[in-house]
């Protein structure tokens, strides 16, 4: 007996890679019950053990025993889950009200399901070419860094 299995039913991942060369930290904020179009920083700091530091690889796990990816993006006012990525520094350097106020952040993606699945589940920081159609703060051409080391690019973004 063949039984056949809808990609959308199956466990998901959505898989971070970090090629600047240097830990970032990575925030999910619907974690904390914000959803897109709300792309603010919320007002209270994140729960204590967020946002998450990284160093070349991580995997966010949104399928079994959770939802899988149809029921995930059921839950959302829109299509869209947003994903930001921090200079650690900037998050032990500056209270969360400054970071908040100053929108003190390396990038936002806002990711559509089919973003998503175009992307194979594949997230990077600096984004690659692959995402320059993904929605972005700042846009992609801004970040069009993506040959420019991390210090760099934590320059620019204080500018």
């Amino acid at each position: 007996m063949l039984f056949q299995c809808k990609n959308d039913d199956l466990a998901r991942y959505i898989d971070l890679y970090n090629n600047s060369g240097s830990p970032i930290s990575y925030y999910l904020p619907w974690e904390d019950s914000v959803f897109y179009p709300d792309t603010i920083l919320p007002e209270i700091t994140p729960t204590l053990y967020k946002p998450y530091l990284f160093n070349k690889q991580w995997s966010v796990n949104f399928g079994s025993p959770g939802p899988n990816e149809n029921q995930l993006f059921a839950m959302f006012p829109t299509d869209t889950l947003s994903i930001f990525f921090f200079d650690p520094d900037t998050l032990v350097k500056y209270d969360w009200r400054i970071i908040q106020e100053e929108y003190k952040i390396l990038v936002r993606y806002d990711l559509s399901h089919s973003d998503l699945k175009k992307l194979n589940w594949r997230i990077d920081y600096p984004p690659t070419e692959a995402m320059k159609d993904v929605k972005m703060y700042p846009p992609y051409k801004e970040m069009n860094l993506i040959t420019t080391p991390y210090h760099t690019l934590k320059a620019l973004r204080k500018q």
